[in-house]
């Protein structure tokens, strides 16, 4: 990561997906404790989420007692170095705020935190038992802290299309058309798993067979979502497991992640796969009991959270519901402690957009 102060270029980015103010580029910094776009000065602290997409950033955050959004696409910079950097600072705030607000209840003892192995940011696992694996929601990593995960690990992740635990990839989905006189071309990236990307790439190549210039691109993708099918001794099953448990075939799914776990008896990811391939079948009561299997690997997985609730909730379970919300602190006004006066940035004036600055 990039040594701090920070400096970059930006554009803001309008609601359509536009950049605005083409001619010029916006002047921008990070502190560590200050991001200031332009004439806009924002407390880490204050800042609620960020997201990257393709060297773009969305920025949510809270000024006094409003919330609002921003976008902007960074230039000679990566965009991943700043978020990293800004959920860095952010999360240790937010941890120490947590510290003390327990210290003041009486339950300082039960404060804990961990840094994440992969972008180092603080997660705060308060009230939370100990488990083998850890899950950082601000990049999305589902890590096992000692042995017994999958092999290259922060690789891993919920599919874009189908949101089960695999091995996304960029995937570019690559449209060209000629029609005498008028010609032009489409293009989207996401990320997916081989399995969601088999069916697009088909598709991409029999829609630029016509006009033969896009056969190339969909011609490297197919082998991309074939060649490239997980491999190895561990994960041989993953990929194939999601597909037949996406079609309703229990059984071979249940074959195909017993053989995953049977060499990686840790994985909150793939036993969250067979919770998804349960609620799809209509199974409620067993699908709260695979996801309870998935907290007994990692406690805070974020995903598997709100899926859990509302099982409980389907099965009037009220007592089990109100113990998981408790540990995940769901009783709290806000998930994040930001300071409700907006910290020191509410002391501070923000500045006034210019005409070529355009909020999300």
């Amino acid at each position: 990561m990039s040594e701090l102060p920070l400096h970059f270029k930006f554009r803001w980015v309008d609601e359509n997906g536009n950049e605005t103010g083409f001619f010029s580029k916006k002047k921008g910094s990070f502190d560590g404790q200050e991001l200031i776009l332009d004439d806009i000065q924002l407390q880490a602290a204050n800042i609620i989420s960020m997201e990257v997409y393709e060297e773009r950033l969305a920025v949510a955050f809270v000024t006094g007692d409003m919330a609002d959004t921003a976008v902007f696409r960074l230039y000679k910079f990566p965009a991943t170095d700043l978020k990293r950097a800004v959920d860095v600072a952010r999360s240790a705030t937010w941890a120490e705020m947590t510290r003390e607000r327990m210290i003041e209840e009486g339950r300082g003892g039960a404060f804990r935190t961990e840094i994440c192995p992969e972008c180092t940011a603080t997660l705060d696992l308060s009230d939370m038992p100990e488990t083998p694996q850890v899950y950082c929601h601000f990049c999305d990593s589902l890590t096992t802290t000692g042995q017994g995960g999958l092999p290259n690990e922060h690789e891993f992740g919920l599919c874009e299309e189908c949101q089960m635990y695999s091995k996304p990839k960029r995937f570019t989905i690559f449209y060209f058309y000629f029609l005498v006189a008028i010609w032009g071309f489409s293009s989207r990236v996401t990320y997916r798993c081989p399995a969601c990307m088999r069916p697009e790439a088909w598709k991409m190549l029999f829609g630029n067979l016509l006009f033969l210039l896009g056969i190339p691109v969909a011609i490297v993708q197919l082998f991309r979502c074939y060649g490239g099918k997980i491999t190895g001794n561990v994960v041989a099953e993953l990929d194939a497991a999601n597909l037949r448990a996406r079609k309703g075939d229990m059984l071979k799914a249940l074959q195909g992640y017993q053989k995953v776990l049977e060499q990686v008896p840790f994985s909150a990811g793939v036993k969250y796969n067979l919770a998804l391939a349960l609620a799809e079948q209509n199974e409620i009561e067993r699908t709260a009991e695979t996801l309870e299997l998935v907290f007994k690997d990692c406690v805070n997985y974020a995903p598997a959270y709100s899926r859990l609730s509302a099982c409980y909730e389907h099965l009037g379970e009220q007592e089990k519901l109100r113990e998981l919300r408790r540990i995940w602190g769901d009783n709290q006004e806000e998930e994040s402690p930001v300071p409700t006066d907006g910290g020191d940035a509410a002391n501070r004036p923000l500045g006034t957009l210019d005409e070529d600055d355009v909020w999300a």
